[in-house]
């Protein structure tokens, strides 16, 4: 049996990585569950590109990251406690290593990354690397009740922003000092939404994917019931809205990908630098989540606050409506006609104009002959008394044909 080099105390990480370079003498690297680097080993001048920039930025880059999901590393790292041989991906800069997980029982805290130089770490030297990832669990353990006290401060002043319960900018400033917390600037609040509650396994699978990308800095994040909820700024300083967008395409490919997670919905809201914008931005994204779910064919596209376009006014609209009562005259006779003769020509009225106004594609849309299109429209101008080639009238029927939605009035094909 392999004698344990590695059965004392160690004072930090790095003591127990350059005792692991000296067993097996390879450079080796210490990361945390989400690829962040925790601690390094001394290497020659002759090591790869993927080992300097983890090294220089602190966290595993992550189009490695990206590769070693397709080529299926990661997922078996997570699988399982063995040592695992990965030969060189020359694409990513890669050497050949042999990575293994550190683990406390079935949750994984880490991994342990040795690069193999000349030669191949033997079996007894792959049995040390197992006893290793052991010691390390302790250490790591203590780093993550440590970090655990530190995210439940964040946790609670992420919802006092979210929450407005801050009254000025520089009570805000005050309270990211005395977090020691780099203030994002400009930022926007993120949500995605779950088909289900969001567990702490899930959340587990959200952290890591939010953590590995590096398409936005993540400052604050929180799940409550099945939504998990975003602090992040875009990688340059521009009150720009893509790089959110972006984030909220990658989010939730992803999620489907690497977890089999679907049925997920997101939205950003506006870009501020006021940090007592923070609700203004959050309320701004659930509002485009529930807009949605209200609309899920007009804007199924539609992913941020300032791509709603006349959707953000329809709330205003029908709280003016419901002040002062008001029905379109043109919708309602052509709806007692569709009443009195079975027929559809609201929805065919709402369908052209989503259309914007194109004969060929609302026809197409609704799986009817061009002439019996033509027919319809010729009726919906006659019954309604409207002109549909006039915009106003149109935007005006738009609208109303919206609300009606809203209060669930309008039958929808």
């Amino acid at each position: 049996m392999e004698k344990d080099p590695f059965k004392r105390a160690f004072s930090d990480l790095e003591e127990l990585v350059d005792k692991i370079r000296d067993v097996l003498e390879c450079p080796v690297t210490i990361e945390d569950v989400n690829h962040r680097l925790l601690a390094y080993s001394t290497h020659d001048d002759q090591t790869d590109t993927a080992r300097i920039a983890t090294i220089i930025s602190r966290k595993v880059p992550e189009k490695v990251i990206n590769r070693l999901w397709k080529d299926r590393v990661i997922p078996q790292l997570m699988q399982s406690g063995e040592p695992l041989r990965i030969p060189e991906i020359k694409e990513i800069g890669l050497g050949n290593r042999v990575a293994i997980s550190i683990r406390n029982h079935n949750e994984v805290l880490g991994y342990i990354w040795v690069v193999e130089e000349e030669a191949a770490l033997t079996e007894s030297k792959l049995n040390l690397l197992k006893l290793a990832a052991q010691s390390a669990r302790t250490e790591m353990l203590r780093l993550n009740a440590q970090k655990k006290k530190r995210a439940e401060g964040y946790r609670d002043f992420f919802w006092e922003l979210l929450t407005g319960h801050f009254h000025s900018h520089d009570e805000i400033s005050d309270r990211f000092e005395d977090l020691n917390i780099k203030p994002p600037t400009p930022f926007a609040v993120v949500v995605f939404r779950f088909k289900e509650e969001v567990t702490s396994k899930i959340e587990q699978k959200i952290i890591y994917l939010i953590t590995t990308s590096q398409k936005v800095q993540i400052t604050f994040h929180a799940a409550m019931a099945n939504e998990f909820v975003i602090l992040a700024a875009p990688p340059e300083s521009a009150l720009a809205e893509n790089p959110f967008i972006e984030f909220i395409h990658y989010f939730i490919d992803e999620m489907n990908t690497r977890f089999s997670i679907d049925h997920i919905s997101g939205a950003t809201g506006t870009a501020y630098q006021n940090f007592e914008k923070v609700e203004k931005s959050y309320q701004e994204a659930l509002q485009v989540l529930r807009l949605k779910e209200q609309f899920p064919e007009e804007i199924q596209h539609v992913y941020s606050y300032q791509q709603l376009g006349i959707f953000r006014y329809l709330d205003a609209i029908l709280e003016k409506k419901r002040q002062e009562p008001y029905e379109h005259p043109a919708i309602e006779k052509i709806i007692k006609y569709d009443l009195e003769h079975r027929t559809n020509l609201l929805a065919t009225l709402e369908a052209f104009i989503d259309h914007d106004s194109n004969v060929n594609e609302t026809a197409k849309n609704l799986h009817i002959h061009m002439n019996t299109m033509n027919y319809r429209l010729k009726r919906i101008t006659d019954i309604g008394k409207v002109d549909l080639k006039n915009t106003n009238t149109k935007l005006s029927l738009y609208l109303e044909l919206k609300i009606r939605r809203m209060e669930k009035k309008s039958p929808h094909l």
